[in-house]
């Protein structure tokens, strides 16, 4: 993958501008005596939510998207699958939620089956600890301003830019500048969003920036960790140098996907131990070859050691 380096013009506009907040928290329960695992992602001023949810027995491969509303701590979802037909992909309604949100960010109620004539008690705990940090708490301000952008190609063209994050508590206080950054973002309402990275229980924060001189992978994140001892949100370079990832608060690790176009592909698997992460294992597919390529690590004097290596 072609790495960009982006440099910026000291030319800025000001323009008006909109910080959008969206919370991911995930939950662990049942649906009658079958476990799930679900995640909902909350926009902040909005009524509206969506995310997914799997059996566990299933795996995650195999989730269930949902959307719906937050109205006065009750959750409505309908849920979505995916049927293969000849045209591709059908979407097809399988059912819905009918939930309570209690303050402890305990979910409780009832599924049902699309004719309605089926319903199972539905009871999921929040794997979140929102009393040690509760987004709901705090706002949140992208500093973002029209520039110039050059990219590695030496061109010059104006994009959206954001270079600080602004961070309040509920009586209007400043309590964290983010900033020593100066990224380009896709439009001019920038994002901030709000998931646990490190699986300590408390959520950190992505902020979505963009490449705009690239034709694939042309987006990334910005990531900061909630240090507890500090009380503050610390860059994480590192995980910004991995780019986009995928984090999984079940099995408490992170991946990375890779694809050429041409059939070749790969996942690399990560773990934290303390306050770095470590690669885990590996799979990756060929164009040329049936079978995938499975590596296995682990983790000796800080390091990823290669330990086993297998196809099937």
């Amino acid at each position: 993958m072609k790495k960009t380096l982006v440099l910026f013009a000291f030319s800025q506009i000001a323009f008006a501008q909109k910080t959008s907040i969206n919370t991911f928290l995930h939950f662990s329960g049942k649906i009658d005596q079958y476990p799930i695992e679900m995640t909902i992602e909350f926009q902040q001023g909005k009524d509206s939510v969506s995310g997914s949810y799997y059996y566990a027995k299933n795996g995650k491969d195999f989730s269930i998207f949902l959307n719906g509303t937050l109205k006065n701590n009750e959750v409505k979802l309908s849920e979505t699958t995916y049927v293969p037909s000849k045209n591709g992909n059908v979407p097809k309604n399988t059912g819905s939620f009918s939930l309570s949100l209690n303050s402890s960010y305990e979910l409780s109620g009832t599924w049902h089956n699309v004719k309605k004539d089926k319903k199972l008690d539905a009871t999921l705990t929040c794997i979140e600890n929102l009393t040690a940090f509760n987004p709901k708490n705090y706002r949140y301000k992208l500093n973002q301003h029209k520039g110039k952008a050059e990219n590695t190609n030496g061109e010059l063209s104006n994009n959206f830019l954001i270079s600080e994050l602004q961070i309040y508590n509920s009586k209007k206080e400043k309590v964290q500048i983010l900033s020593g950054f100066n990224k380009v973002i896709y439009d001019k309402d920038g994002e901030v969003e709000l998931e646990d990275l490190n699986f300590d229980g408390l959520l950190d924060i992505k902020i979505p920036i963009y490449f705009p001189d690239r034709t694939k992978y042309d987006s990334s994140f910005l990531y900061f960790i909630y240090d507890k001892k500090k009380n503050q949100f610390v860059r994480d370079t590192k995980l910004e140098a991995l780019e986009y990832l995928f984090f999984d608060q079940k099995n408490k690790e992170f991946v990375r996907y890779e694809a050429d176009g041409s059939g070749n592909e790969s996942a690399s698997y990560y773990k934290w131990s303390g306050n770095t992460f470590y690669l885990i294992r590996k799979s990756e597919s060929f164009e040329n070859s049936d079978k995938t390529l499975y590596t296995e690590y682990q983790i000796k004097n800080n390091k990823s050691v290669k330990v086993k290596e297998y196809q099937k």
